[in-house]
């Protein structure tokens, strides 16, 4: 998710930008103006620009997405409230001044600032670029400050998703370049960026120089970043009563399921060798692609209680081996199941003792991890 305007609110004024020599932005008070919609609140500040030549009056709009066609519509509504609340303030003082509209963003476009310059609005990034016309100053200053937009690129769920099970899945050691990833994800480079730039920025993700590449800093980490995120593979979760759940039987279900054609991958109990087993009561699952009818034929399932065998269906993103649920599948004695990461994943959301037999997954993970970290750099 990208800032909020509460969020770039309260950065400026917290850590403001640094600004020409001579010029600095005085708050004065916050205007809170009832709205349409979510929140049903927005609120302005009232402030001024102190420049050498006196003080310029403005009211502050904070927008931390900004384009070209925003600007009329805001400065508008800037100067809509500017009149009401000058209406408001000549009961008091009389001589009030209009005030100026400043927009307030995070990485002001070159279109951004053309647009601002012919309106006649004022602006500011978190870059220190600064716009400012009035009757005593006119200021142009492009900001070359580091500030970058944050990404929005979604990391737990969709084609974010195919990414981090890539870098959980395979050797926590190899090293990546962004370009690996995006072909491995079967993704653009442009959508892999955005992925990759949230993840160094999480700490998850060390970039070394030489030669100049990606590798997973911390892998335990992400792995419960996934777990905490919320976000779930399976879209669909059916359950079914299946009258027999033992290797024999997930076998015959397994072949009869590959002779039809039909795709599918063990999770949940289906996907634990018995070692690996905590918890009881553990539901059995496979995720499917296609129809139902064949997987409940293949392991006899029946609609009635109790359910131990759920039938999964995967968000469309991750049907795929190119970071779905089918990218390097671990080999059982009764067929394929998923990764470690996915299994715990899938664990952590099915209820029950499922997040008692996640944390163990978790800690299998980080015992299979090397022992011997490289230093980035």
């Amino acid at each position: 998710m990208g800032m909020k305007s509460a969020e770039l609110q309260d950065r400026f004024w917290r850590e403001p930008p640094t600004m020409p020599r001579g010029v600095t932005l005085v708050r004065q008070d916050t205007l809170v103006v009832p709205q349409r919609g979510p929140g049903g609140l927005v609120t302005y500040d009232l402030a001024w620009v102190q420049v050498p030549s006196g003080r310029v009056p403005v009211l502050v709009a904070f927008r931390p997405t900004l384009v070209p066609a925003d600007v009329p519509r805001l400065k508008a509504l800037l100067l809509g409230l500017g009149d009401s609340l000058r209406l408001r303030e000549s009961l008091r003082h009389p001589a009030s001044a209009s005030r100026t509209p400043l927009l307030v963003t995070e990485v002001a476009s070159a279109g951004v600032m053309d647009r601002c310059e012919r309106e006649g609005v004022a602006l500011v990034d978190l870059n220190g670029t600064l716009l400012l016309q009035s009757e005593t100053a006119f200021i142009r200053t492009e900001g070359k400050g580091l500030h970058r937009r944050a990404s929005r690129a979604p990391v737990f769920h969709g084609k974010g998703a195919r990414i981090v099970r890539l870098l959980l899945s395979n050797d926590t050691t190899h090293r990546w370049s962004v370009r690996q990833l995006a072909q491995q994800a079967d993704t653009s480079y442009a959508y892999a960026h955005g992925v990759v730039q949230r993840l160094e920025e999480g700490g998850y993700l060390a970039r070394l120089k030489q030669p100049a590449s990606l590798r997973l800093r911390d892998p335990v980490g992400l792995l419960h970043a996934w777990l905490d995120s919320g976000q779930r593979t399976a879209v669909s979760v059916q359950g079914f009563y299946a009258p027999s759940t033992t290797s024999e039987s997930l076998t015959r279900g397994a072949h009869a399921l590959t002779a039809l054609g039909m795709r599918s991958i063990f999770s949940l109990g289906s996907a634990l060798f018995p070692d690996e087993r905590i918890a009881t009561s553990l539901p059995h699952g496979i995720f499917i692609t296609g129809s139902l009818a064949p997987v409940v034929e293949a392991f006899g399932l029946r609609g009635t209680q109790p359910h131990n065998f759920l039938v999964l269906r995967a968000e469309p993103a991750a049907e795929t081996e190119a970071g779905g649920v089918y990218t390097l599948p671990r080999r059982l004695p009764h067929g394929f199941g998923v990764a470690l990461p996915q299994l715990a994943l899938d664990f952590w959301h099915s209820g029950g003792r499922g997040r008692e037999q996640a944390e163990e997954l978790v800690a299998l993970y980080a015992q299979s991890l090397p022992l011997a970290e490289e230093t980035p750099g």
